[in-house]
């Protein structure tokens, strides 16, 4: 009996002990695999499997009702959370959570995320969801909207801004001014460079005070790490210029904004570092227009149907005629004043202010555009109209425009 009980005691011992072992394996896999987690991993898939469910439901009716329907141009945006959702992916999945309906859109029949939620990523990567930067979303790297390639007609959207539909359509209107904007509202304008329609480069054929020529004028410095215009040009196929004329908010803060008050009566050396304090990090850089930048959006402009050499029919000019000789016409505005001031969602680029540029003339600096206060006719000072003066001079009709450098 005392050996039977030896025996007993030995097993009880050992099947503690594996107790112990097997309840710390169950510990740690509770903490490895949290079940609290995995159930809302699970719920977040079925809803997913749901919607797409729902979608080819959606689209097997788009082909009932229309056999000539396409796919590949099916799309619908994110829910702007008011009314019932039509026009927006709510209207063809009608099952989606608001919650979820600002994170979806449908491209090209499919179902894909624009949110930014690290762990939905992850799961939606495991199922094989698509996920893209979207619109109304800020980059946290250059992105493109639609996660493709950055080209031209498919324009990159720098770190710390989102894309926004202001007038156009992310990405299809590409050639009719797309709107990126930080998170501070400021706002800059897409110029598409293809090398074909639109090329980089200053334009000498444009009147001038002077006789330009490319053996004559130079340009000043770039703003620093940026070693080259042409960099942005060849990597993403254009670049950015600000919205608006550069405009001021309190004392010294500079935007790119609607209706600001317009920063004039500033020389060139404070324009030019001011609009270099823009933006400054390592992923951006932002700077004063350069004379090439100036006269390749004058070139998009031009064929786009605006007449640059002759403006008195789209700027701020003391002589403008209809339609831009609207009430306030031949004085300065604010930024954004009239919609009739504006080319390719670009304002006052024609009169209101003549805008500094790094471009230099005999040790002078070149400004561009035209003023309220001037004829902006061909005869006069238009858009392309090129006039130079002193680094320091500073008048009310003078101001200036920034650029963005995408690293």
């Amino acid at each position: 009996m005392k050996e039977n009980k030896g025996i007993s005691l030995i097993v009880l011992v050992i099947t503690i002990i594996v107790i112990i072992i097997l309840a710390g394996a169950v510990i740690l896999s509770l903490a490895n695999n949290n079940p609290i987690e995995s159930a809302n991993e699970a719920t977040f898939k079925t809803n997913v499997a749901e919607y797409n469910s729902e979608l080819a439901m959606a689209i097997a009716n788009e082909y009932i009702q229309d056999n000539s329907f396409d796919s590949a141009t099916f799309n619908a945006g994110v829910w702007d959370g008011t009314g019932d959702g039509t026009g927006t992916i709510k209207e063809y999945i009608t099952s989606m959570s608001e919650v979820d309906a600002v994170k979806y859109e449908i491209q090209s029949s499919k179902l894909v995320y624009v949110g930014t939620n690290q762990i939905e990523k992850d799961y939606l990567t495991e199922i094989g969801i698509e996920i893209i930067l979207g619109v109304n979303v800020i980059a946290t790297g250059n992105a493109t909207v639609n996660g493709e390639v950055a080209t031209y007609q498919n324009p990159i959207v720098p770190t710390g801004f989102k894309a926004i539909n202001d007038g156009t359509v992310w990405p299809t209107d590409w050639n009719t001014g797309l709107v990126i904007e930080d998170s501070s509202g400021n706002q800059f304008v897409w110029v598409p460079v293809n090398g074909t329609d639109v090329s980089y480069a200053k334009n000498f054929t444009y009147p001038s005070y002077y006789s330009a020529t490319s053996g004559n004028t130079s340009d000043d410095t770039l703003p620093d790490e940026v070693t080259s215009e042409l960099s942005q040009i060849t990597t993403y196929g254009g670049f950015y210029i600000s919205r608006y004329e550069a405009g001021k908010e309190g004392v010294s803060t500079l935007v790119s904004k609607n209706h600001a008050i317009v920063w004039n009566h500033i020389n060139y050396n404070d324009a030019k570092a001011k609009a270099e304090s823009m933006f400054d990090t390592a992923e951006i850089k932002s700077g004063l227009m350069t004379g090439a930048q100036w006269d390749t959006t004058l070139e998009w402009l031009n064929d786009s149907g605006k007449i640059v050499t002759n403006s008195i029919t789209w700027g701020n000019h003391y002589n403008s005629v209809f339609p831009a000789n609207v009430a306030g016409y031949g004085s300065v505005q604010v930024a954004g004043f009239s919609e009739y001031w504006k080319a390719n969602n670009i304002y006052d680029i024609a009169g209101n202010t003549c805008e500094w540029t790094t471009e230099v003339y005999n040790s002078e600096r070149v400004f561009r555009g035209g003023d309220y206060s001037y004829n902006g006719s061909d005869s006069g000072y238009p858009a392309a109209f090129r006039y130079n003066g002193v680094t320091g001079i500073q008048y009310d009709s003078l101001a200036f425009r920034e650029v963005l450098y995408i690293l």
